[in-house]
């Protein structure tokens, strides 16, 4: 039934997305981060209904009168050359099927990030994305909160199978990556009833979060609590929504979560923390000695390569840190270019906060680029235990940084009112179909 289901409206948005490249945008992202056929149990589980839909919405893009050009900015050179980069050392690489195989996976990653930098290009258009990425990984955060406390917090809470955050501590990473876009639209929600709502779904999606038994998600969570405070309006509430969370953590959560959560003041004594010790070190040793190319993508499939560069007695295993993975994988060149786009998008985020800092006007903008800083904090921080060196979301919110900031210029630099609205006019779903409207806000 699920899968019937999930059929019938997919094929029922194809018109959508034939006749508006932006809806196929949005088809796209809920696909990739929800992952909804991995919730079935028949022929849709393994259909490939995200490339259907991307093929279905480049098709579209073509066609249209969408502008084809990606905006220029340093985040869009910086991915040309990441891509081509990796390109490059895949073709040197040690484990070539293995390396061929994910970099298409990384280009057809790419391919949804600059198909966000042509098409969002207004306000309304950026907060129907955040809507969408809410929505999709929300799911999972209100879904683990919810059997967290149902089940007295002892069982883990994953990801769906096959997808980007199957794993529980990518799990945990994403789900922290996503509290700061339920907070941006709790802030920019006229209604009462939506923001109750979005702060139910917190409340969920940290309960979620503690349920995933990730060590590197609750700090990456704790760290995302603290941004929030600092960098969020209406505090307030904040500060009763975690205490309830607080509260709820310490009566719910059994001792072996307690037990698993203390070994984070222990982590030298912790089986697992020497192991991914082991792949940090394997992954500098590697970088050391090949530092132009690195060893390709999933070099640590080699055994031959970790008898040559890993600590004695190490077994081979994935490196869990986002940043020894590139060093490893992609080499000096790799590593700095993906800690340039962290950085530039984090200065586009700044420069936006300081343009709109005293402004209410675009008090939309300075939230927004906010809440970006404090996703970034969450990938940052959780990524020092994952493996998740290329997960889409990354990626997607480093091109909204990108163009939030080219939003927020143009509208500064419109020499008129009827230029500033069309700067920010945006699409809107009226009667089932996509329009633009010059009023939008």
């Amino acid at each position: 039934m699920r899968d019937i289901a999930l059929t019938l409206f997919i094929f029922g948005m194809v018109p959508y997305v034939l006749m508006r490249p932006f809806v196929g945008l949005l088809v796209w992202s809920w696909l990739g981060y929800m992952n909804p056929h991995r919730l079935c149990y028949g022929f849709a589980y393994n259909f490939p209904w995200v490339m259907v839909i991307a093929v279905m919405t480049l098709g579209s893009l073509l066609a249209s009168k969408e502008n084809k050009r990606i905006p220029s900015s340093a985040t869009r050179t910086l991915l040309i050359v990441f891509l081509l980069w990796t390109g490059f050392t895949t073709a040197l690489a040690v484990v070539p099927d293995a390396a061929w195989h994910r970099w298409q996976e990384f280009a057809k990653t790419l391919v949804l990030v600059f198909s966000t930098l042509m098409l969002i290009n207004s306000r309304e258009r950026m907060r129907w994305l955040i809507w969408i990425i809410v929505v999709s990984l929300g799911f999972y955060g209100v879904k683990g909160g919810l059997f967290t406390i149902l089940r007295g917090g002892s069982n883990h809470v994953f990801g769906p199978p096959g997808s980007f955050i199957s794993d529980n501590n990518d799990l945990a990473q994403a789900l922290c990556m996503v509290l700061p876009l339920m907070r941006y639209l709790q802030l920019q929600a006229p209604d009462k009833l939506i923001r109750a709502g979005l702060g139910v779904a917190m409340f969920f999606t940290v309960v979620g979060i503690l349920g995933t038994y990730s060590r590197g998600g609750f700090v990456a969570l704790a760290v995302v609590i603290i941004a929030l405070f600092l960098k969020s309006r209406r505090r307030l509430t904040l500060i009763v929504a975690f205490a309830a969370v607080g509260v709820v953590a310490y009566h719910l959560m059994p001792t072996q979560w307690m037990a698993r959560m203390d070994t984070i003041q222990h982590a030298d004594q912790v089986n697992s923390f020497q192991t991914r010790v082991q792949s940090w070190e394997f992954a500098s040793n590697l970088a050391l000695h090949r530092p132009l190319t690195g060893g390709g993508f999933n070099v640590y499939e080699s055994d031959a390569m970790w008898s040559r560069y890993g600590p004695a007695g190490a077994k081979p295993r994935a490196v869990h840190s986002v940043y020894f993975r590139v060093l490893g994988e992609q080499g000096l060149p790799g590593i700095c270019l993906f800690l340039a786009l962290l950085a530039v998008s984090w200065r586009h985020c700044a420069k936006v906060r300081r343009q709109t800092r005293r402004e209410p006007s675009r008090k939309w903008a300075f939230d927004l680029a906010s809440m970006f800083q404090v996703c970034l904090l969450a990938y940052m921080t959780a990524g020092l235990a994952t493996t998740s060196s290329y997960f889409d979301m990354t990626y997607q919110i480093m091109a909204m940084c990108a163009v939030l900031s080219a939003l927020v210029n143009a509208e500064a630099t419109a020499s008129t009112p009827h230029q500033a609205q069309t700067v920010s006019s945006a699409g809107s779903l009226v009667s089932g179909r996509l329009v633009d409207h010059p009023g939008a806000k």
